[in-house]
């Protein structure tokens, strides 16, 4: 399914996109004390993804396919050990 994506850039928890949205990508930062992580939640607080990204790093990753669906949102609610995250979405 071709979609236009947006490019968000994330470095603390809160809203990501309020509405309906997949993500299609993202690259993760390591702040270089520590392994890195972050946790993606959809609008009903269902955990959808979780990502790590090596000590001193960087980790890009596409999803397959049509990536994962969010139906409520995208919310970041845990994030650590990352200078920041770019979350590739629909638009």
């Amino acid at each position: 399914m071709k979609t236009d994506i947006k490019a968000v850039r994330v470095s603390g928890t809160g809203s990501v996109f309020g509405g309906r949205t997949r993500l299609r990508g993202m690259i993760l930062a390591s702040d270089g004390s520590g392994a890195g992580s972050i946790t993606l939640q959809d609008g009903n607080g269902a955990t959808q993804f979780q990502g790590d990204c090596p000590e001193g790093d960087v980790f890009a990753f596409n999803i397959p396919e049509d990536g994962i669906l969010f139906e409520g949102g995208m919310t970041v609610s845990a994030i650590a050990n990352l200078v920041g995250a770019t979350l590739l979405i629909d638009k």
